[in-house]
C-alpha cells in the first residue's frame, strides 16, 4: 500500500509559483490585498500520516506586518485530524486558536473517495471555527481591507494544502469479503481499513483480505467470517487455514456465560479469556467438554492447547484435565 505523501509544487501551483525569497515563497493576490505563503514543511507521523507547518504573511507596501502560521494533521488515509492557526498582527498581538480535534475522528473513514469526502467536511468545519476565531479578533481591531481578509486567506490555504495531498491507493475489498465487512461497520469497525487486496489463500481453496484490526476469511462452502485479537494470533500461530483448525466457521462471538470469546472452526475451536488467554480445543477432547457444558462445565475454559502426554493426548482447564488414549478415549481427570 502506498503512503500517503504530499505533492508540494500542486501547492505552489495553486498559489502562482514557488518564485519569492529564493524559491521558498509565493506571493498572491485576494480581496485586492498582497499575501505571501512558505512553503510547508512536512512530518511523517507516527501512524502513516502527516503533520503540515507554514508560515503566512499580510504585506503591506514593502513590509509584512500581519503573520499566520497554519498546522495541519492528517491520518493516514487523508482524514484530517487536527488543526491549529496563530496569527500576530502588527507584530505585537496575538490569537491562538489552539488546537482543534477534526470531525472525522482518527479512525475511520474508508480509504478513496469516502476519505475524501470526509475530509472535505472536516476541514470545512475546521476552518468555520478558525475563521470564527479569528474574524472575531480582528474585527475588534476595527480594521477593514487586507486584514480583515487575512481569515479568508488562512481557509484558502487549508483547502490548498488538501488538495496537494496525494491520497493511499486503496486496496480492494468485495464480494462476499466486502459485504462482510460492510456489515461490521467497515472501515469504522473494529477491522479497521484493509490492509492487503483480497487474495487467494495458500491451499488455494478460499480467499481473504487482512485489515487493520483483523481478517475475513472466505471459502465457497463456509462463506465469510471474521477473526480477529488474540484468537486470530493463536490460529496464525498454528498454521491458519493450513492446520487441523481449518478455516473459521463463525465469527468471533461471545461465550454464553458472557466471560470469554470464541471462534469455531472446521476442525476444532479457539476460547479466549482475559485471564486465561487463547487456547485451542480440537477432536474427542473437544467432543468430551462439549457434552459437559462447554466453558460452564465444572471444567470451565481451556488453560492449555492440547498437548502430548505419554500414551495420549490432554487439554488443561482451569478445574482439571480431559486425557485422551486411543484405548480409552476421553476422560476426565
Amino acid at each position: 500500500m502506498s503512503t500517503l505523501q504530499f505533492d508540494m509544487a500542486k501547492l505552489g501551483q495553486q498559489l502562482t509559483g514557488w518564485d519569492k525569497k529564493n524559491g521558498t515563497a509565493a506571493e498572491y493576490k485576494s480581496a485586492d490585498s498582497n499575501y505571501r505563503t512558505y512553503k510547508p514543511t512536512v512530518s511523517p507521523t507516527p501512524t502513516g500520516g502527516l503533520f503540515l507547518s507554514t508560515k503566512l504573511d499580510h504585506i503591506r507596501g514593502v513590509a509584512a506586518d500581519d503573520h499566520a502560521q497554519v498546522e495541519m494533521e492528517f491520518a493516514a488515509n487523508g482524514v484530517i485530524l487536527s488543526s491549529r492557526a496563530l496569527m500576530t498582527i502588527q507584530g505585537r498581538t496575538s490569537l491562538d486558536t489552539g488546537l482543534i480535534a477534526g470531525a472525522a475522528g482518527v479512525g475511520g473513514t474508508a480509504l478513496g473517495g469516502p476519505a475524501i469526502g470526509a475530509a472535505a467536511a472536516a476541514i470545512a468545519e475546521l476552518s468555520a471555527k478558525i475563521l470564527n476565531s479569528l474574524s472575531t479578533f480582528i474585527a475588534n481591531l476595527s480594521e477593514t481591507g487586507g486584514r480583515a481578509n487575512f481569515p479568508a486567506v488562512v481557509r484558502m490555504n487549508m483547502n490548498c494544502i488538501f488538495a496537494s495531498l496525494i491520497l493511499p491507493v486503496p486496496f480492494s475489498v468485495g464480494g462476499a469479503i466486502g459485504s462482510k465487512w460492510a456489515a461490521l461497520g467497515g472501515a469504522s469497525s473494529f477491522l479497521g481499513q484493509p490492509v492487503t487486496n483480497e487474495l487467494t489463500t495458500p491451499d488455494g481453496v478460499g480467499r481473504y483480505n487482512h485489515f487493520q484490526g483483523g481478517s475475513i476469511y472466505w471459502t465457497p462452502q463456509l462463506g465469510a467470517h471474521e477473526v480477529h485479537g488474540l484468537i486470530r494470533d493463536k490460529w496464525a500461530s498454528l498454521g491458519w487455514e493450513r492446520s487441523f483448525l481449518g478455516y473459521p466457521l463463525t465469527d468471533e462471538l461471545t461465550t454464553p456465560d458472557g466471560k470469554g470469546r470464541y471462534n469455531h472452526f472446521q476442525g476444532g475451536s479457539i476460547y479466549w479469556t482475559p485471564q486465561l488467554g487463547a487456547h485451542e480445543i480440537h477432536g474427542a477432547i473437544r467432543d468430551k467438554w462439549a457434552s459437559l457444558g462447554w466453558e460452564r462445565s465444572a471444567l470451565g475454559y481451556p488453560a492449555s492447547d492440547e498437548e502430548a502426554q505419554p500414551g495420549g493426548r490432554v487439554s488443561r482447564f482451569e478445574r482439571g484435565r480431559i486425557a485422551w488414549t486411543p484405548a480409552g478415549g476421553a476422560v476426565v481427570q
